[in-house]
């Protein structure tokens, strides 16, 4: 019976096991882990692409408005009808007065002008017949990675009386300019070469407003008016819509800056660069309101900083949800994604028509690299070995007068005593070795010997205008860099130079810095506000400004130098990068071997006042200014 028992039988599997189900479970969270990225990586692509196309279809509208009107629109129309003061940049009731901005100018153009239709001629943007208009979402206006671009985010501007008119977000705006927001023409506190202009006509009720970039308020510019190539000038660019309705930043229809203009982001402020996070970047108009409804950490979290006490549009940047970068349009109509990365200063000359053709021409693809220049400026030519034949003050051939500057290591950087304390990481205070003496001028270079030297007189400050009698012994200004170094070249090539073997160039800002030091190792007992009855006559930084005056009018410091803190401010030999310190050699810094900006120095630390972040003096050695001169260096026995 044992034979005839049945024996178990494998039965046929129908189903999956539950291991079967878990290892699968595992290998597709494993491959999906490994897709999640490039899943990720090609939606951003998408949408990056479709930011680009958008930016085509603006380009091709901007050049068919050139085309027709031979100028470009201007960023927003501001009438003065409805307000008494003709000072629109310094009023809130945007609301009374932007008319129109480019992009709507620019909507008949790309296809739209049944939409350009709906508005009213000769009424603000803001007014009740508007409403559809500006509320209208345009697709082509929009990015899709903003996710802050949506229909329930419309900014609610908060009007001094009546409604409170909405407007439909916008991820584009035309290019303001990188100057600085200064409007003044600067002072001895704080020199403004690159700044905005303002112009009024009292009599005939006009008011215009604009910067160093394609338009500006009230303000048309041409092809023919731009020194820089269309190929390296931005015309458009992203912009973020605000994260809140009360967050103006990012409306098509609205001409202010932030909603749809770009403004002020350049190496002079503290908003430079794409995507910049400095808690005190963009300067909109109800930042304070944002602040109060949102929190500081939301406006951080959401990389849309804005100062808190600046309730003014004053300066904001471009800015987008892409990982790394924004995109840009170029006048030319080429579009390209500029990295976050992007040195400042070169961002800088890029957003400017005033920048020479040639300055990005030959390089642009390569300056357009996040990398800095890790060359090093050469070093001048060598001296010979060991002392000076001389250690007391000379005069050469000029009139100049040069002080002896002992070797020595000194901390560079060093914050001023009062300084604010939320100092930039990239800018640290270092140890520097200077290996050899040099001969500084004891005076910045005064408009009669810039006269001896080179045949001419462009100070601004002259008897004509305003200044006292004489004013052969004011320091010279109003010339650029590149006069600066012609000066020196011509200043070596007089036969009594060249008989004692002098050359001139100069100062590094390395030099420059230890100078005004002057052997201390204490931090400057800075003030934003001078101290009463001070005679000192330094300025830099401080108010209120003191006028130009004759150098020497003050005490010297004690390596026996006039004017170091105070009269103008001065050019040095370096090309100005802001990370330049946390990479710089100690031992006889020259600065990096290229760049566009140039070193402006005027006191012991690289900033002033709330200059933490912001470096109002660097200037683009093309430009002058006023309150910019120079002192010089003489290689040489000094004999």
């Amino acid at each position: 019976m044992a034979d005839q028992q049945a024996k178990p039988r494998r039965t046929a599997r129908t189903g999956w096991a539950a291991v079967d189900v878990l290892a699968l479970v595992c290998l597709l969270l494993f491959l999906g882990s490994l897709a999640a990225p490039l899943i990720g990586w090609a939606r951003d692509v998408a949408r990056r692409r479709q930011c680009e196309h958008n930016l085509n279809r603006l380009g091709t509208a901007l050049a068919a408005y050139h085309a027709q009107f031979d100028q470009f629109p201007p960023a927003a129309v501001w009438s003065t009808s409805a307000t008494q003061s003709l000072a629109l940049d310094l009023s809130k009731s945007i609301d009374r007065f932007t008319m129109a901005n480019w992009c709507q100018m620019l909507l008949p153009f790309a296809g739209e002008a049944s939409l350009a239709d709906q508005f009213h001629p000769g009424l603000p943007v803001a007014a009740t017949e508007n409403a559809a208009a500006r509320t209208s979402r345009v697709p082509w206006l929009t990015c899709p990675a903003d996710d802050f671009n949506r229909a329930d985010n419309r900014h609610v501007f908060q009007a001094a009386v009546g409604a409170a008119p909405e407007f439909a977000r916008g991820n584009y705006a035309i290019n303001g300019g990188s100057h600085c927001f200064k409007t003044d023409p600067g002072s001895t506190a704080t020199p403004a070469a690159d700044r905005v202009h303002v112009e009024i006509d009292r009599e005939h009720r006009q008011f215009r407003f604009w910067g160093n970039g394609i338009a500006g308020f009230n303000r048309s510019f041409s092809l023919g008016e731009f020194q820089n190539g269309a190929a390296t000038l931005v015309a458009i660019e992203e912009i973020r819509a605000g994260i809140h309705p009360a967050d103006p930043r990012g409306c098509w229809a609205q001409g202010q800056v932030g909603a749809s203009v770009t403004w002020s982001h350049g190496v002079n402020g503290d908003d430079f660069g794409p995507n910049n996070l400095n808690d005190r970047s963009d300067d909109i108009l109800g930042c304070r309101n944002l602040h109060e409804i949102v929190g500081p950490e939301k406006l951080a979290a959401e990389a849309m900083p804005c100062v808190w006490y600046v309730d003014k549009n004053q300066n904001a940047t471009a800015r987008s949800r892409h990982e790394g970068g924004v995109n840009v349009m170029f006048v030319s109509g080429s579009v390209r994604f500029i990295s976050d990365g992007i040195d400042p200063g070169v961002w800088h000359v890029m957003h400017s028509r005033e920048t020479p053709a040639a300055i990005l021409g030959t390089e642009f693809d390569d300056r357009l690299t996040p990398e800095n220049e890790l060359r090093e400026a050469p070093q001048p030519v060598a001296r010979p070995a060991g002392e000076p034949a001389r250690s007391e003050p000379f005069t050469n051939s000029a009139g100049i007068e040069f002080a002896l500057i002992p070797a020595g290591t000194f901390t560079m950087g060093l914050p001023d005593d009062g300084a604010d304390r939320d100092l930039p990481t990239e800018s640290p205070a270092h140890r520097v070795n200077l290996t050899r003496p040099y001969w500084l001028g004891r005076f910045e270079v005064t408009q009669s010997q810039y006269e001896f030297v080179v045949g001419q007189r462009p100070a601004f400050h002259r008897a004509s205008a305003g200044a006292p009698g004489d004013t052969g012994q004011f320091p010279v200004e109003q010339v650029t860099w590149s006069d600066a170094l012609a000066f020196c070249d011509r200043l070596s090539e007089l036969p009594a130079e060249r008989a004692a073997g002098r050359t001139y160039r100069l100062p590094s800002e390395a030099e420059w810095e230890r100078a005004c030091r002057a052997g201390s190792e204490e931090p400057y007992a800075w003030r934003h506000a001078r101290p009463t009855g001070d005679a000192t006559g330094e300025t830099a930084g401080m108010t209120p400004a003191l006028p130009v005056r004759a150098v020497g009018s003050y005490p010297p410091n004690a390596y026996g130098l006039f004017d170091m803190r105070g009269n103008v401010w001065e050019w040095c030999a370096d090309w100005f990068d802001r990370d330049y310190y946390s990479r710089s050699p100690l031992i006889d810094p020259r600065g990096p071997a290229r760049g566009v900006i140039k070193v402006v120095r005027g006191g012991d630390w690289v900033y002033v006042g709330e200059g933490c972040h912001i470096n109002y003096p660097m200037t683009a050695p093309w430009m002058k200014c006023r309150f910019i001169g120079f002192r010089v260096v003489c290689d040489g026995l000094g004999e």
